[in-house]
């Protein structure tokens, strides 16, 4: 049985009897593939052109044969074809229609990646008249175009394969025999008759819809970005994720458009970076607190002594050169350099009396205290402090997985929020094991599509089991290398939190954990090194783990709402 693609007739007009002709066709030996029905669509010259051939036969060491079938009855006068009704017969009749199929064929085969086929193969048209004997073709005086060693009539229905061969059989002017290789058939199938691809979404793709969730602004926010327009200051309290950045930039902007300068204060240099390159806007000035204090006092390094000093003279002078202060990430701001000094109270004091108009905003999480011991002074001191509480950044798994260890609450997420995929603690046995697991991991996400892949480590850069494999922050010469804190009030499609062990859960680290995979927005992967005993510990005394442990490794992923793996996946 011939190989008929596709396995059953496509749609056609019963009268053309190509149903009939099919299962005949069918019948050719296991070498023979048959393709009904088979179109080509292109543009050339900003033209439209399609052809449809009613059968295209190929045969490995045989050829090409495009097939036209004409059924019923079919008369040719005054040099014209006609179907048995009169009506004159498209492209000039069968003959002419077949030729033509069968050099847009071998175009397209030219036009693709395959011209080498035309060298190797023979390519002829044929037509098939199912309704007339061969007794009556004999006595038939076919038109110039049309020569009888090219036609099949009724008698081929009942085996076509002599038929066909005779056509094969028939040598061409080039003098080139059909000489394919199984590969190249297999590829001529596959690219040209038959391609076979699969559309399906992508992890970019559905990485840039969630981003597109992610980014609208809350009815919670905006109610905030209002109801700060009353309010000349302000100090915003939100976890991870709930938005609180976007609130600040939208601020400055807002203010900007107005003709207004802002200072724009914040403790991590790659934050500050990220906000230049990404919120340019004229009129506001992005710093962090140390940079601040060197351009304000033309130092190479932050002296805030200095700075206060150079704060109280704007104070009696007037002349402070910004109406409106907004500090992103002021949980960071409580070192003892910067308490003493109490250069934020200044700052807030030049604002408030010094311009009427002038506002100043604070936003901070109190969870992601992780650069300074105790909540600076100057927030508590603020009138007005408000509370976001929806996560927008972070796939509902994510934000459960972040939150697990330091507090029992769930996280609460806006209506219609991204569920996404669970987080994955890859359990290694070694410091080699967890490196060859992270370029597994990697590897994996780009063959999905993931670009924004950052690397996070729990620890220092120079206790990471990355050190000696870093070169200027970039892993693989690619990936951004940081950590945890150094990353904060970032965010990226993919992180993959790395140097987690049992230290990684003590009660002074474990904040570090929490900031780390909450920088995900889409999927977050996590290294460990965990031994049973460990999991079983850290259950217990960081995760109030109340059932009976069994599996030790399972138990904890589970606990953290995330999938435990074993072994390069």
């Amino acid at each position: 049985m011939a190989i008929m693609i596709p396995e059953k007739p496509r749609d056609f007009a019963p009268a053309s009897q190509e149903g009939l002709i099919f299962d005949a066709l069918a019948l050719l030996s296991d070498d023979y593939y048959v393709f009904h029905s088979f179109r080509i669509t292109d543009t050339r010259d900003g033209t439209f052109h399609e052809s449809e051939t009613d059968f295209v036969i190929l045969n490995r060491t045989k050829g090409v044969i495009c097939l036209e079938a004409k059924a019923g009855q079919v008369r040719y006068e005054n040099g014209c074809w006609l179907y048995g009704n009169g009506i004159p017969m498209h492209n000039g009749g069968p003959f002419n229609q077949a030729s033509a199929n069968k050099y847009k064929l071998m175009r397209y085969i030219s036009d693709g990646s395959m011209e080498f086929v035309l060298e190797k193969c023979k390519f002829f048209h044929a037509v098939w008249f199912p309704s007339v004997s061969k007794d009556r073709l004999k006595s038939m005086t076919l038109p110039s175009e049309g020569d009888k060693t090219l036609v099949l009539t009724k008698e081929a229905l009942d085996g076509p394969e002599e038929f066909i061969d005779r056509i094969y059989a028939l040598h061409l002017p080039s003098n080139i025999e059909t000489r394919l290789s199984e590969m190249e058939c297999d590829r001529l199938i596959r690219e040209i008759f038959c391609p076979q691809f699969n559309v399906f979404p992508s992890a970019s793709f559905e990485a840039d819809l969630k981003k597109i969730v992610f980014h609208r602004l809350l009815d919670e926010q905006a109610g905030i970005l209002d109801f700060l327009d009353e309010q000349l200051t302000a100090a915003v309290n939100g976890a991870a994720g709930t938005g609180k950045t976007m609130i600040a930039v939208e601020k400055a902007r807002r203010h900007a458009i107005a003709g207004e300068r802002v200072l724009f204060l914040c403790f991590n240099s790659q934050l500050k970076d990220y906000l230049e390159e990404n919120y340019a806007k004229d009129l506001v000035d992005y710093y962090t607190i140390a940079g601040f204090a060197c351009k304000m006092c033309n130092a190479v390094a932050p002296d805030y002594a200095k700075l206060k000093d150079r704060l109280e003279d704007y104070y009696i002078s007037g002349s402070f050169p910004y109406k409106h202060v907004i500090i992103d990430e002021g949980q960071d701001f409580g070192s003892e350099a910067i308490e003493e000094t109490d250069i934020i109270q200044l700052i807030h004091d030049i604002i408030v009396d010094a311009y009427q108009g002038g506002t100043f905003y604070v936003f901070y999480d109190r969870l992601q205290l992780v650069q300074a011991r105790e909540m600076p002074k100057f927030i508590g001191d603020l009138d007005c402090r408000l509370t976001l509480y929806r996560n927008c950044r972070n796939t509902e798994n994510i934000a459960i997985t972040s939150l697990r260890p330091i507090t029992e609450n769930k996280p609460k997420v806006f209506e219609g929020a991204v569920k996404g995929a669970p987080a994955k603690i890859h359990f290694c046995e070694s410091v080699q094991n967890e490196k060859e697991r992270i370029d597994s991991i990697i590897d994996n996400l780009a063959a999905d599509g993931y670009r924004d892949i950052v690397l996070l480590t729990c620890k220092t850069e120079k206790a990471s089991i990355l050190s000696d494999y870093v070169n200027k922050g970039k892993y693989r010469n690619k990936y951004l290398f940081t950590t945890c804190r150094k990353f904060k009030g970032l965010e990226a499609d993919v992180v993959v939190l790395l140097d987690v062990d049992k230290t990684t859960f003590e009660q002074d680290n474990v904040l570090i954990f929490y900031v780390g995979t909450s920088r995900a927005r889409i999927k977050l992967e996590i290294a460990a090194i965990l031994s049973d005993d460990d999991c079983k510990e850290i259950l217990t005394s960081t995760l109030n783990y109340q059932g009976k442990v069994r599996r030790a490794k399972k138990d904890f992923a589970g606990a953290l709402n995330a999938i435990g793996t074993i072994g390069i996946q």
